[in-house]
């Protein structure tokens, strides 16, 4: 008898034995709950209720956006999983795939789980379980739910990226001034992409612009006929083809005439950023990307960003009259004190004497903050514990460091004092703050905020209920702690700095649809030529670009400004001379601001389609059949689970909350796979697959065999994998 039986007890070294950076460590221990809505399972941990059921009331309401567009009703329950951190989110063994910043969540299909953290920023929060619901609904609707639902099925519709994606951009936030300034530079520069080359990033806005065309075109209601289509034909060309009457190539030539139609007309008086700036770093010389987070020295020589030249981000210091590179002061991505340099929410900043350097990074479990001298390159490490750590900001003092904490559901402005090496919290509410910046005195921080009205931060209702997606910019006294609003518009601002020789403010707003420069000048400001005080003056433009730019960073005596601009497909930096001198700038408004009708209004409009589920050549209930390339006829043995086991509102909730549940470990099946032969030479043989995990996957099962001829000649395995403590 030939019997082999082997039993794998895994560990993190062996499971997971990759390059440095993209190790799975588990660094803490998490104690599961979770909660139920009509349609999904939420799990938390760490007393972080609340976020939990923020997640909960946006899951449901972005549920209803999508199901409508979709017209599609969940036949299962989706399991969502919230990590606290972006830290605690790359431990996840949901998935096996190291969670690189960047990452804002995932969706995997054995189980349709999505996975994602928070960062402290709820708009983005929000926008991310929008979107990654948009992949759960359509794993349901084209994938049946499960992997192992596609394997019995025999489905073979591979969903190009930037269909999945973009759609997911697009439900997910309709269309913003971030996605207008990536489309109107391709279609200014006559870069546009073929609908088959949108990947990587174009996968993502150039997919966004796409669906946009599409349903100002045919209606919103051909989202769902879309992929209706590419899941009867199999074929995703076909699918459009069938619901659009285009090819790809055909719908290439059209959505570019939308694009040359939307852009090309709006492209009068608006200054390409070149002409109006000096150019010190080209991305497309380097073939990089990302050129951003500029901080100019005090003493106005030298200028520090982040860059991605060599593949991963890291930081160089470049002469900020000629852009050339004086030196790579820290290599990010390979080294435990560099893990992640926070691309995106950098910031980098300055002593005052221009010797060193402070940035935020992952190291190991946590983030800290780094202060590196410049010539030398040493570094010394301030470990904290907080959940995530960003945007550093050196006061002119010298002693005192700003930066942005985020602790459990909120993000804070902290300051760290350098001598006494103690830290202390500056505002204290559940608001997003984020990009602090000293005065020139060193007593109080600018800082960008969501929390609008509530401008001390009493706020005793729900952050769901908050209007958290429009910024303005605030300031606070770092002694007193008293708050002050300084911009109240309908639109967003952001990176705001104070000049140094005047009370004024720079910062960059979306005021006309495009991110633009703009100066507002501050109440009580002195006039030491006249010797009188001047009354307050209006905010006002000082640029008027095609596509925009943010970061913006001064020199001590506010002699040069450097900013990060976007043009040609990439970030480069940018300089101006005597910003303070520069004269106000006339800028109207592009084609999009706003939306002509409101995506609420446009939802109403779907219910009619949706109850009937009927699109362009199918009949009621035709969404129930399942289609294989090869099979015209509905099979019965490959039908789709009835509607989702939903939960009762009313019995989900006490009081207005959640009832809390704890996880216990429950074992599900991933894959079962078989084949079978039959020979005249080898006679029956046969291979049989089996694959179990928990919904965490902190454990993973599989057995098996491959049986020839008898059971004594056959062999047989079992793998048994605990990864909850790598």
């Amino acid at each position: 008898m030939r019997l082999l039986f082997t039993i794998s007890l895994c560990l993190s070294t062996l499971l997971n034995a990759q390059s440095f950076g993209q190790n799975k460590v588990q660094y803490r221990d998490f104690d599961w709950n979770f909660i139920q809505t009509p349609h999904f399972d939420i799990y938390y941990y760490g007393g972080e209720k609340d976020l939990a059921e923020f997640t909960a009331d946006v899951a449901e309401d972005s549920y209803e956006q999508i199901s409508l567009h979709l017209r599609w009703d969940l036949k299962r329950r989706v399991s969502i999983m919230v990590y606290n951190s972006h830290n605690d989110f790359q431990q996840t063994n949901v998935v096996d795939t190291y969670m690189r910043e960047g990452i804002g969540g995932v969706t995997e299909l054995f189980k349709n789980r999505v996975v994602f953290p928070f960062d402290g920023n709820y708009e983005q929060f929000r926008h991310v379980i929008h979107h990654e619901l948009v992949h759960a609904i359509i794993n349901d609707m084209v994938y049946g739910g499960s992997m192992q639902h596609v394997i019995s099925s025999r489905t073979k519709i591979r969903v190009p990226i930037w269909s999945n994606e973009g759609l997911a951009e697009y439900l997910s936030s309709n269309w913003d001034t971030k996605a207008d300034m990536v489309l109107r530079d391709i279609a200014i520069h006559e870069r546009m992409p073929s609908v088959k080359e949108l990947n990587y990033f174009m996968a993502y806005k150039g997919g966004q612009s796409l669906w946009r065309f599409i349903a100002g075109k045919y209606g919103r209601e051909k989202i769902g006929d879309v992929f209706r289509s590419m899941k009867m034909t199999q074929n995703a060309e076909r699918g459009y083809e069938r619901a659009l009457g285009m090819n790809f190539k055909e719908l290439t030539t059209q959505w570019h005439k939308y694009l040359k139609k939307e852009y090309w007309g709006d492209v009068e008086d608006r200054d390409p950023i070149e002409d109006m700036s000096e150019k010190l770093t080209d991305h497309k010389k380097a073939r990089n990307f990302y050129n951003v987070s500029p901080a100019l020295s005090p003493d106005g020589s030298r200028v520090a960003v982040l860059s991605d030249q060599t593949g991963y981000f890291d930081i160089h210091i470049l002469d900020a009259m000629t852009g050339k590179r004086i030196k790579k002061l820290v290599k990010g991505n390979r080294s435990v004190n560099f893990e992640e340099l926070k691309w995106l929410q950098p910031g980098l900043s300055w002593s005052p004497d221009s010797k060193k350097i402070v940035i935020a990074a992952k190291a190991g479990k946590g983030d800290v903050l780094h202060i590196i001298d410049v010539k030398t390159r040493k570094s010394q490490k301030i470990e904290l514990e907080m959940d995530g750590v960003f945007s550093a900001a050196w006061s002119p003092k010298g002693n005192e460091i700003a930066f942005v904490g985020h602790v459990g559901s909120s993000s804070d402005i902290y300051i760290y004092d350098v001598n006494k090496r103690t830290t202390r919290k500056i505002t204290d509410d559940i608001f997003t703050d984020s990009y602090p910046s000293w005065n020139p005195l060193g007593t109080q921080i600018v800082f960008v905020s969501d929390r609008g009205e509530h401008v001390n931060g009493e706020f005793n209702g729900k952050m769901v209920d908050h209007n958290y997606s429009q910024t303005d910019i605030y300031t606070v006294n770092v002694n007193t702690k008293q708050i002050e609003r300084i911009t109240a518009t309908e639109h967003n601002e952001s990176h705001p700095i104070w000049a140094n020789t005047k009370n004024s403010l720079f910062y960059t707003s979306d005021y006309n649809g495009v991110w633009n420069l703009f100066i507002h000048p501050l109440q009580g400001e002195f006039d030491p030529e006249s010797g009188e005080e001047h009354e307050k003056v209006e905010p006002y433009a000082l640029t008027n670009v095609l596509t925009g730019l943010q970061q913006p960073t001064l020199s001590g005596n506010d002699d040069m400004l450097i900013f990060a601009g976007y043009a040609g497909i990439g970030w480069d930096l940018y300089s101006i001379a005597n910003p303070l001198r520069m004269s106000e700038k006339k800028i109207s408004q592009t084609n999009y601001v706003t939306v002509d009708v409101s995506d609420d209004e446009k939802i109403v409009d779907l219910r009619k389609h949706k109850t009937g589920q009927e699109g362009k050549g199918f009949s009621d209930g035709f969404s129930n059949w399942i289609f294989a390339r090869g099979y015209e006829h509905f099979n019965s043995s490959m039908e789709e689970p009835q509607v989702a086991e939903l939960v009762s509102v009313d019995s989900t909730k006490v009081d207005g909350h959640y009832i809390p549940k704890s996880y216990k470990t429950r074992f599900t099946l991933d894959l079962i796979s078989g084949n079978l032969q039959i020979s005249n030479v080898f006679g029956t043989s046969g291979m049989t697959y089996f694959s179990f995990s928990d919904i965490l996957g902190d454990h993973k099962i599989a057995f098996g065999t491959e049986m020839v001829l008898t059971l004594e000649n056959s062999d047989y395995f079992f793998y048994y994998a605990y990864l909850k403590n790598q």
